[in-house]
């Protein structure tokens, strides 16, 4: 059967037009298939990218200080620098294992000074500190104590946060902190004062750059009893005796106690009771974390 002129030249047209979109697609699909291997070339890039880490020049035993004289940086690129590797040193650091020359350092083998492990460190728990409103575990504080008067003291310098997690979520208001024996009584003696006297907080501030900032001078006056019991204590190292002996000079002591035992004096009616009720609070609220956390292991309620 003949066709008719106009239908086959429709007929055509559409072949044409048909044609033409397979090719402009055929195009597109070339151009965003060019464009995708580009930009998997550029990550493969980016991550190839070396960056500065820092590495052993010589031996270094568990537990000696690193200074700056004892490392090298170097550009690794992420297959050869672990991604713990240390982009940035502060203050000094001490190893926390043997160590050999060359070796990356990483947040698993070094820690800061002031907090290696020694034989009398600690976890403790504390949920009488007011804390920032954004801590979270691994930040770095200051604990201090402000007294009605607008005195503030530093009672812990530059300690490491965690936080432990109940019912899925971090504690509200409990923190662990390693202690060692004479930081522990220290906190105590705080604490019991931070009670007795009105008006007081005891509260935790953070560091802002950890890593570049040095830890604050602890310049709270604990009183002489507690002084006396550091000075005796078998578990407290020497080296911790030492230091505490150059920070309360007797002059130190008579001079900042006063501004403390005046607050202490002014709260002597009700300081006993309040003490017992914060004491009872903080057992209380110990107690209600501790059920919560078995709860959240067992998947039972324990009411």
């Amino acid at each position: 059967m003949a066709t008719n002129p106009m239908q086959r030249k429709a007929r055509n047209s559409f072949l044409l037009g048909f044609l033409t979109m397979l090719i402009i697609a055929a195009v597109i699909i070339g151009i965003l298939f060019f464009m995708l291997l580009k930009v998997k070339k550029e990550q493969k890039e980016e991550e190839a990218v070396s960056k500065t880490v820092y590495t052993l020049v010589a031996d270094v035993k568990s537990g000696e200080t690193i200074d700056m004289t004892k490392i090298k940086t170097i550009e690794a690129t992420p297959d050869v620098a672990p991604a713990s590797a240390l982009t940035m040193l502060g203050n000094d650091i001490v190893a926390k294992v043997d160590l050999k020359a060359g070796t990356v350092l990483t947040d698993e083998l070094v820690t800061a000074s002031g907090e290696e492990i020694t034989s009398d460190l600690r976890q403790q728990e504390y949920n009488m500190i007011l804390l920032p409103t954004e801590i979270q575990s691994g930040d770095y504080i200051d604990v201090r104590l402000m007294l009605p008067s607008g005195l503030d003291y530093i009672v812990l310098s530059k300690k490491t946060v965690s936080i432990p997690m109940i019912n899925g979520a971090d504690s509200e208001d409990t923190i662990y902190l390693n202690m060692s024996e004479d930081e522990t009584l220290i906190m105590n003696n705080a604490i019991v004062e931070s009670w007795k006297i009105a008006g007081s907080k005891l509260y935790a501030v953070k560091y802002i750059e950890p890593g570049m900032q040095d830890a604050a001078i602890q310049n709270y006056p604990i009183n002489s009893e507690i002084l006396k019991l550091i000075s005796t204590d078998k578990n407290i190292v020497e080296k911790a005796k030492q230091e505490l002996a150059k920070r309360y000079s007797t002059e130190y002591l008579n001079a900042q106690r006063g501004n403390v035992n005046s607050a202490l004096e002014n709260n002597s009616e009700t300081s006993q009771e309040t003490l017992k009720e914060n004491l009872n609070t903080h057992i209380t609220t110990q107690k209600e974390n501790r059920k919560k956390y078995i709860e959240s292991l067992t998947g039972t309620n324990m009411d």
